[in-house]
């Protein structure tokens, strides 16, 4: 086996991004490393990594930068068994105000409200010290409705959880995930008492946000409230083909109206409708790549945090794309994924790893727990094989690989490799400057 494959150390020209064919970005995923290097210099790195004993002083420093490390976070080691969550999701209800041209759970709509013993039951579960081996948990409220219509439900999880985690001595995170468009004084009091991450789900330009979700002044009214009672918010937008190319307004507009707000997402939509057509959805994610570029320089400017679901990944290793998720849903059933929790939903049944039962107690099956998560990792992908950004991205969202075509995945595929590679180049650039000099230059000089 070649020196490099062995270690997860991938060579890649810079043709593209610098004209170079002949120079290299030496990136080691598994190790946290990269570097710049001629071909004679990769060759040498691949001799001394097969001849240790031949390694000089001044070189080991470099080749244990591509072979010894520990990973920012190498998340894929942390779930092997339902036990091992430390973070748990609640759907409370499939209700919602909106019909978001692009949502995933608009198969699912139903007026069901989940239980309020049965949110009791999995946070006693969830929130137990004998269970868990660390001092701090999170909690996300999401949509498999609106979070917000069911308030009373949410109101009573945010202040249970609270009371037990603190008997449990644990330290608890919260976050809900909402349309924004019915906050009202009691949502923001609560949010402020214990400290609730609200996130809004808001495509920030007036007529995009008609256009796919509705009600933008209702929703800028909500975030107003939010802003002024000091919540800590932030915006995620999904992008579509309407707004693909609108990204860097969005970013001047959230500075505009809401300078308050500091984080914002932006990250493709996922419809197997929208994406059938390869040459469509390579034009739309070649728009995507240049405008988000675009937008990141001009959110860096105003001092806001953007980021996607590729930035997000370069700070991970991981063999599967997620953990895969403790998501309780208002049917009392346990799914794997968020966007399949309804029984009118494809897959359902087989999402589905727990439940609780007519005695009120939580029935877990923990082989078909095991067997869902391996079931989608950079193991099981042939696309994966060779690919340097696999133990980033982990062998791609589940619920994507699902709903694809490999015509459609190889396109994604390819996007994600070449965004990947020039936000690497990025970070390079920055170290590079921090110690004075320019890798720019430094390239051009070999």
């Amino acid at each position: 086996m070649d020196s490099f494959q062995k270690y997860n150390i991938y060579q890649l020209p810079l043709t593209e991004e610098y004209g170079r064919n002949d120079v290299f970005l030496v990136y080691a995923p598994v190790a946290g490393n990269m570097l710049i290097a001629s071909d004679a210099e990769c060759r040498q790195l691949r001799y001394l990594i097969d001849h240790p004993n031949e390694v000089t002083s001044d070189m080991a420093l470099i080749v244990d930068s591509l072979t010894i490390g520990t990973p920012v976070d190498k998340r894929d080691s942390t779930v092997r068994r339902v036990d091992d969550f430390l973070r748990m999701y609640v759907l409370p209800n499939y209700i919602c105000n909106f019909s978001c041209s692009y949502c995933f759970s608009a198969k699912g709509r139903s007026k069901k409200v989940m239980k309020k013993e049965h949110l009791k039951t999995v946070l006693d579960y969830f929130i137990d010290s004998n269970r868990v081996r660390t001092d701090q948990l999170a909690i996300s409220y999401l949509g498999g409705g609106e979070p917000t219509i069911s308030w009373d439900l949410v109101k009573f999880g945010i202040e249970y959880a609270d009371m037990r985690s603190r008997q449990q001595g644990i330290r608890m995170m919260t976050t809900i995930v909402t349309n924004g468009s019915v906050i009202s004084q009691d949502m923001v009091d609560t949010f402020s008492r214990y400290d609730v991450r609200p996130r809004i789900s808001f495509e920030i330009l007036e007529e995009i946000q008609n256009l796919q979700r509705g009600q933008y002044a209702n929703v800028c009214r909500g975030i107003d409230m939010l802003c002024r009672g000091g919540v800590t918010t932030m915006v995620r937008s999904m992008i579509t083909p309407d707004n693909v190319e609108l990204m860097p307004q969005m970013i001047q507009q959230l500075h505009d109206r809401f300078p308050v707000i500091k984080t914002v997402l932006f990250d493709p939509i996922t419809s197997a409708e929208t994406f059938a057509d390869p040459v469509f959805t390579r034009h739309f994610y070649d728009s995507y790549y240049n405008c988000f570029l675009e937008a990141r320089q001009l959110a860096v400017h105003y001092g806001i945090n953007l980021g996607c679901t590729p930035l997000r990944n370069l700070d991970m290793v991981v063999e599967r794309f997620c953990t895969g998720e403790f998501c309780i849903t208002p049917e009392g059933t346990v799914t794997i994924c968020h966007q399949v929790s309804s029984p009118f939903e494809q897959r359902y049944e087989d999402y589905i790893y727990a439940r609780i039962g007519d005695d009120g107690s939580l029935m877990i099956d923990q082989t078909k727990f095991r067997n869902l998560i391996e079931r989608n990792t950079i193991y099981t992908q042939p696309r994966c094989h060779n690919c340097f950004v696999k133990w980033n991205c982990g062998g791609g969202c589940m619920m994507q690989n699902n709903q694809y075509n490999d015509d459609i995945l190889d396109v994604i595929c390819d996007f994600t490799r070449r965004f990947s590679k020039r936000l690497l180049l990025e970070r390079l650039a920055n170290t590079y400057a921090e110690d004075g000099e320019s890798l720019e230059e430094t390239i051009k000089s070999y």
